[in-house]
């Protein structure tokens, strides 16, 4: 399928069963996903691309004039909004990276792709490990998936970079001092990223081998540049295939449907992943954050922002917004809409190895990586994924028996 650029926004909710009528990759399907994933999308930064990278005066202005609670007209589609206003707006507030900076240095591909490939290589020998019980319980987990020959493709969302241009190294002088190699890593190793990329390759070998049949691998993140792209394309043990993510193209949406693995490690606050294909799809399995059965449930489609003439400007999506405990912090709510899908109509599997608390923030905790003589600034933290990282399975049929007791007693319920 290839990738077209759709530029229109789409404001009102898509319409499942109309969605699931379309054939994957026509353009009439194509254009529904892309434009909708353009509304929620609006003001992502690393979707829109390097002239809109740096978000921080946005985040600043949003945070200080955005109402952190969603008024209940913003949970309501709106055709109304003037997109040239909205964009007019948000490129005032987002600018390109200075360069020299530590940020503009680390949001460039400036690594060499045999650097990934090696890296991905070691970390697969080390995965195939016997001794590797993480490895053992995540194929647990992937083989209770039931009817695994529904699965025909795997889409990976936001696995992140293998590797980053390391800023402590460009600012060193290349000698040595006193005769000691001091020369720091030219490469940041990013251990929860690495593992989910090999985990991916790990589970799709596992589907074809139950199947016996080719399962295409596809994988998008922003984070991707031309280096990236040709490592990951070019692997010797496992071969992804690179989509589009940028705005106007969503490529990687478009190619899910009720038949796809998604592998979700994205969301908020630049990629509201679960509300999208809440939307137009029911995949078989979901490999994402953890959805909350209670809580508060907000559904911002819109927000109003004051311009600083005090006029009100209205903006699509819901990206960099300050959540309604006024803490400043990124992204949205669950919507109800999204934990109904969950609790109904998926099933957590809970073979799937969590992270532990004790790993998520410590140094060194990830066995797939060689961390050498790094030092702590040379490699980020973390194990394997995010503590609150789950698999759901699809319900041969929802459970519309929990629906009818939550709607009896008038509390949300868990399972």
């Amino acid at each position: 399928m290839g990738a077209h650029d759709y530029s229109g926004l789409e404001a009102d909710f898509l319409k499942l069963k109309e969605i699931q009528g379309l054939q994957l990759g026509t353009k009439e399907r194509n254009k529904k996903i892309v434009e909708r994933c353009n509304w929620y999308m609006f003001c992502a930064s690393d979707i829109r691309g390097k002239d809109y990278e740096d978000p921080h005066e946005f985040i600043l202005h949003c945070y200080q004039n955005v109402q952190a609670n969603c008024p209940p007209k913003q949970m309501k589609p709106n055709t109304k909004i003037n997109e040239s206003l909205a964009k007019a707006f948000i490129s005032k507030y987002h600018k390109p990276y200075e360069e020299g900076t530590r940020k503009y240095t680390e949001s460039r591909d400036d690594v060499e792709v045999e650097d990934i490939q090696k890296t991905l290589t070691d970390a697969w020998e080390r995965w195939k490990c016997d001794k590797n019980t993480r490895a053992h319980e995540f194929k647990q987990a992937i083989d209770s998936i039931p009817n695994p020959e529904k699965i025909k493709r795997v889409v990976c969302l936001g696995l992140g970079r293998i590797l980053m241009p390391n800023f402590g190294s460009h600012q060193q002088s290349p000698e040595k001092d006193s005769g000691n190699n001091t020369q720091r890593p030219r490469n940041i190793i990013m251990p929860r990223n690495i593992a989910q990329h090999i985990a991916a390759v790990s589970l799709v070998k596992q589907l074809e081998k139950k199947t016996n049949k080719e399962i295409p691998l596809y994988t998008a993140d922003p984070e991707y540049g031309d280096e990236h792209k040709k490592a990951l394309e070019t692997l010797p043990f496992g071969k992804f295939l690179v989509l589009d993510p940028g705005y106007g193209v969503h490529q990687q949406f478009t190619y899910i449907d009720d038949n796809t693995l998604v592998f979700d490690m994205a969301g908020p606050p630049q990629c509201p992943t679960m509300r999208i294909i809440q939307e137009f799809a029911r995949p078989v399995a979901i490999i994402t954050g953890e959805i909350p059965r209670r809580g508060k449930f907000e559904d911002r489609l819109w927000f109003e922002v004051k311009a600083e003439n005090g006029k009100e400007v209205q903006i699509p999506g819901c990206a960099h917004l300050p959540l309604p405990d006024g803490c400043f912090r990124f992204g949205g709510l669950c919507p109800r809409r999204v934990r109904d899908m969950i609790v109904y109509e998926y099933k957590q599997e809970n073979k799937f190895p969590a992270e532990k608390e004790a790993s998520a923030r410590k140094w060194g905790a990830c066995d797939l990586v060689d961390y050498g003589r790094r030092e702590k600034l040379d490699a980020q933290v973390g194990a394997y994924w995010h503590t609150d990282t789950r698999l759901y399975v699809r319900r041969s049929r929802p459970s519309y028996f929990l629906r009818f007791l939550e709607w009896c007693s008038g509390l949300l319920l868990t399972y």
